[in-house]
């Protein structure tokens, strides 16, 4: 359990037991867990991948032991298949922070809520190592980027969290981490939170003085681009390295006419693309340079706030991950929630596909949803549970390494 201790960019908290399961291959596909059922895998032997965004998954919740939203997202997660690999965006980094840091957040949601059983047909759901990188939200960049005539320094307003690198009203808001069954490198982890946006090629980063928000030439030097993290975080499963690659770009509005979240969407998207296709520009918080190898297998997880076909964010959804030669985007989670309301493969309740679990080519689909019952389902409490747990829908896939 924890120690105490703050957990630095390479920590891996090692929190329970597990058994280590060599992937086999399989083709079958299936619709588990449609309407809150305990669902079981396609295979024995598959690998599930699930990716979730908790919101507003704050240290004052994950600390109780009795919150009703994170009962509910718990449930959630115990319906699915078994995760092999969970990300939860919007989870507090309490320890960055500063607040109750005997515990970190991720572990306290997973005794409080994962490991315990939300219903009498549920079991609860245990991981042997978690990882939690540092955040851009709420670090004070000492810029007046949003121009509002003076550089806000003290946490807890709207006015301090537009001044910092991520949108923050303190440190490690609506931060990440990443739980596994199989052993985390921690020497392997790569993070690129200080990445500046101008070393992203072609840019899309708004200068022009025309517009009440700009980066000005000095703030073009020093900012940015992730408004949260990206990270590479390699798996050992068996005797193969699988890396699941996880971000939280920032989403494509609260813009004027200058579009700035619309363009750093876009690049933090294409960050992602780019760090699989192995571009040598990349340099990570080390100062190491370029990108995943391509011939190593990942998982892409992650809340990418990019839907197909967006204008705001100029379509990065569709260029930088759908039609990214390296992905594997068949078969992507549906749900029959959304096949009522006309998008089989929308992730949240405000009507957009922007949670996305994508694996490389390597990877067989086995199988995969979106967790979010139709209207008409046989367990009606589950849908308000489902609702409840969050503004975005729980998403996984079933995968085996060919």
């Amino acid at each position: 359990m924890s120690d105490g201790r703050r957990y630095g960019r390479r920590d891996v908290l090692k929190i329970g037991g597990g058994a280590l399961i060599a992937p086999a291959g399989y083709t079958v596909r299936s619709s588990a867990g449609e309407n809150g059922a305990p669902s079981e895998r396609s295979a024995e032997n598959s690998l599930v991948f699930a990716e979730y965004n908790i919101e507003l998954l704050t240290t004052e919740k994950a600390q109780a032991e009795n919150d009703e939203q994170l009962r509910a997202a718990a449930e959630v997660v115990q319906t699915v298949p078994e995760p092999d690999v969970l990300l939860v965006c919007e989870l507090d980094n309490n320890f960055q922070q500063g607040k109750n840091t005997r515990i970190h957040n991720g572990e306290a949601f997973l005794d409080n809520y994962l490991r315990e059983p939300q219903r009498d047909d549920l079991s609860g759901v245990d991981f042997e190592y978690f990882y939690a990188p540092e955040s851009n939200t709420g670090v004070p960049s000492g810029m007046d980027y949003y121009k509002s005539g003076e550089v806000t320094l003290e946490p807890g307003t709207d006015a301090y969290a537009n001044d910092c690198y991520g949108y923050g009203e303190y440190p490690g808001q609506y931060a990440m981490g990443i739980y596994s069954k199989y052993p985390i490198d921690p020497e392997g982890i790569r993070t690129f939170r200080k990445f500046r946006w101008k070393n992203v090629p072609n840019d899309k980063m708004p200068l022009s003085r025309e517009f009440d928000i700009y980066l000005t030439g000095a703030e073009r030097k020093r900012f940015r681009l992730s408004s949260k993290t990206h990270a590479d975080v390699p798996i050992r499963i068996g005797d193969r390295t699988v890396h699941a690659v996880i971000a939280h770009p920032t989403p494509p509005v609260f813009d004027g006419p200058e579009n700035l979240n619309g363009r750093r969407c876009h690049d933090e998207n294409k960050l992602i693309g780019d760090l699989i296709r192995g571009e040598e520009y990349l340099y990570d918080d080390d100062g190491a340079r370029g990108g995943l190898p391509t011939d190593e297998a990942f998982v892409l997880m992650g809340d990418m706030n990019a839907e197909p076909g967006e204008e705001e964010n100029f379509d990065a959804a569709t260029t930088h991950l759908l039609e990214n030669p390296r992905i594997n985007a068949e078969n992507m989670p549906t749900s029959e929630g959304g096949r009522e309301e006309g998008n089989e493969f929308i992730t949240s309740d405000f009507g957009k596909q922007v949670d996305y679990v994508l694996p490389s080519m390597e990877f067989d689909v086995l199988d995969s949803a979106v967790v979010w019952p139709s209207e008409g389902t046989d367990r009606p409490a589950f849908l308000e549970t489902v609702l409840q747990g969050s503004d975005h829908f729980m998403i996984w896939s079933e995968l085996t390494l060919s």
